[in-house]
Order: structure tokens, then C-alpha cells, then sequence
């Protein structure tokens, strides 16, 4: 089995992002969230490595958040043969501002934490 690259845990979540390249901008869901990055649920997945914009509010916050991110992995609609699997892409953050990295480690924590709790 190849050795796990992420470096941060995924929780589970619902909120909805909206993304794009320099050509458009689409509004879908990510279905999981880590510090480092998310994972984007939607049939119109861009290409491995193309860099995007990505803008999404969490709750108690009313202001979105805005992360500089790039596409690292894709499951294509055409090629999901798993009924397990969800079409989207996991996407890295690269520039996140200073102000947006304390507000997404604050809900990535308390998102931590109910989740824990929730397993006991």
C-alpha cells in the first residue's frame, strides 16, 4: 500500500464553496476539510494541477473565507467504478491570508472536537 501524503486529518463536513480558474466560477460542496485542504464534491472536475480560487463561509461566520489552492487529485465521473467513491477532486491550499488561516483553524478545531465526541 502507498504511504498516506496528507499531512493533516480530514473531518467531515458539509459547506458550500465556490471555485475557479481563470475561466469561470462554480458553486458546489466540500464534504471534507483539513487544514491543508478539501475535498470538493461535483462532476465538473478541473485538472490535476490547475490552480484555483476558492471562497467559502463557515458557520458563525458571516465574511467567507478565500484560499489560493491547486487540484492534486481527481475522482472523475467517467472512471468512478466503486459505489463507495463520490465524483469531486481534493484540492491543496496554498495562500490562505492571516486572518483566514486563524478562522479556519478555529472551526477546524471545534469541528474536531464535536466530531471526537460524537465516536465516544
Amino acid at each position: 500500500m502507498a504511504a498516506e501524503k496528507r499531512n493533516n486529518t480530514r473531518l467531515d463536513t458539509k459547506l458550500e464553496v465556490k471555485y475557479g480558474d481563470i475561466t469561470s466560477f462554480i458553486s458546489d460542496y466540500a464534504m471534507n476539510i483539513s487544514r491543508g485542504g478539501m475535498f470538493i464534491s461535483t462532476k465538473n472536475t478541473l485538472a490535476i494541477g490547475t490552480a484555483i480560487e476558492i471562497e467559502f463561509t463557515i458557520p458563525a461566520i458571516t465574511v467567507p473565507i478565500r484560499v489560493q489552492g491547486k487540484v492534486t487529485w481527481v475522482n472523475a465521473p467517467e472512471k468512478i467504478k466503486g459505489t463507495n467513491l463520490i465524483p469531486g477532486m481534493g484540492v491543496e491550499f496554498n495562500q490562505i491570508s492571516s486572518d483566514d488561516r486563524k478562522k479556519l483553524e478555529h472551526f477546524i478545531e471545534k469541528l474536531s472536537l464535536m466530531q471526537s465526541s460524537q465516536n465516544v
